[in-house]
């Protein structure tokens, strides 16, 4: 089943902001992934704020990654001119997920429906990998919505989606209030439109992501940690906090290659190349997966198979830290012991690549909090206070 961020904003035509600057705007406050739904505007107004947006989030490093509502069509023009989006939303009427996998350019992109019905829920088509579960209950941003579920349907919607690996989002009229039973209930995600002009989008984000945490612990006592995600993301800094209060020793990959080598990481990329550099990644990991730890990888380790699969074994949790590109460049800039700190065309054309694979785990969202406060909800939701 695919990682999704605990919540899940949709651009809303009625808002004064135009549908591309509501992309922005989002993504600049810290969430990861938006659907740009642009009902009821016609489809040439659509498709104008839509390669807007994708081509700021293709300048911006790939944040945020944008599904498209509905529109398959748009969703194929943006393709061919090279902005393929993350993801592309399907309602029961619009065209079947496994034909829309068909088309030029949308053969690789993540696809997600609405189920509103236990018939619905209990056949979705085999090409989705995330789907809506709803109305939660009624909503003033779609007046022809079904028969809202409520909690008891939600429950067996979203059970009957994980049943068959698909990620369940809880979708229609849910509030702040409603995210520990929502997430209770089992879903991965919540949809939301109305409730982001009542409330602060990030303090939203962060409340949907910690109730998250507290229905379902992302790790298990005395369990290896590994934290992945961009140079600059914080995932040192999160790691040193986390290790203490967990009983667990704090391990920096690059830092133990500096110790190894006798060199600095700028030199050995220098001197030996970033491939021969990746070689000692798996090298040096490898030898310490004997127990245990909390352990900060460097920006591009995730992209290793053999990491990947040496950390699986090793029984590690894993998790994104999903900062901003734009706030770990202006960390990253200002060190200049950084290997990418003056390349920063580089930077965020890796930060695209590499987007799409750290995406694809569970995630942490810093939402501007300090590596105490995370630490602090983690082991909290955790139980994992070491005796």
């Amino acid at each position: 089943m695919i990682n999704l961020p605990p919540i899940y904003p949709l651009t809303d035509s009625r808002r004064v902001e135009s549908l591309s600057e509501q992309v922005r705007a989002f993504g600049e406050a810290g969430f990861p992934l938006v659907q740009f739904r642009g009902k009821p505007l016609d489809a040439k107004a659509q498709y104008d704020e839509l390669r807007i947006a994708l081509r700021q989030s293709f300048d911006n490093g790939g944040w945020p990654l944008i599904c498209v509502n509905d529109r398959a069509d748009l969703a194929v023009l943006a393709a061919r001119e090279g902005l393929a989006p993350w993801g592309l939303h399907l309602g029961q009427l619009d065209l079947p997920a496994s034909e829309a996998r068909k088309l030029p350019g949308l053969e690789h992109i993540h696809i997600g429906t609405s189920t509103h019905t236990e018939p619905e829920w209990s056949c979705v088509d085999a090409a989705c990998d995330h789907g809506g579960i709803g109305p939660f209950r009624a909503t003033a941003t779609k007046t022809d919505h079904e028969t809202p579920v409520g909690l008891e349907g939600l429950r067996k919607g979203c059970a009957s989606l994980r049943a068959k690996g698909i990620a369940p989002i809880a979708i229609g009229g849910i509030g702040r209030e409603d995210f520990d039973d929502v997430f209770v209930a089992g879903a991965v995600c919540v949809a939301v439109i109305s409730e982001l002009d009542r409330t602060d989008p990030v303090d939203l984000a962060w409340a949907a992501q910690v109730a998250r945490w507290r229905a379902r612990p992302p790790f298990r006592r005395g369990q290896g940690l590994a934290l992945v995600g961009s140079s600059g993301s914080g995932k040192s800094t999160l790691a040193a906090s986390l290790g203490p209060r967990l009983g667990l020793p704090v391990l920096d990959l690059d830092a133990l290659i500096e110790e190894r080598t006798g060199r600095s990481i700028p030199d050995i990329f220098n001197g030996q190349g970033e491939v021969a550099f990746r070689r000692l990644e798996v090298e040096v990991l490898c030898s310490i997966l004997d127990k245990p730890s909390v352990m900060a990888l460097g920006g591009g380790a995730w992209a290793s198979p053999e990491i990947r699969d040496a950390l699986t074994a090793a029984g590690f949790a894993m998790f994104w830290i999903a900062e901003t590109p734009g706030v770990c460049w202006s960390r990253i800039a200002a060190d200049p012991a950084r290997p990418l700190a003056k390349e920063r065309d580089g930077y965020f054309r890796r930060h695209r690549i590499r987007v799409h694979d750290w995406c694809g785990l569970p995630m942490v969202l810093p939402m501007g909090r300090s590596a105490e406060e995370i630490t602090e909800k983690l082991v909290a939701a955790s139980g994992a206070v070491p005796e």
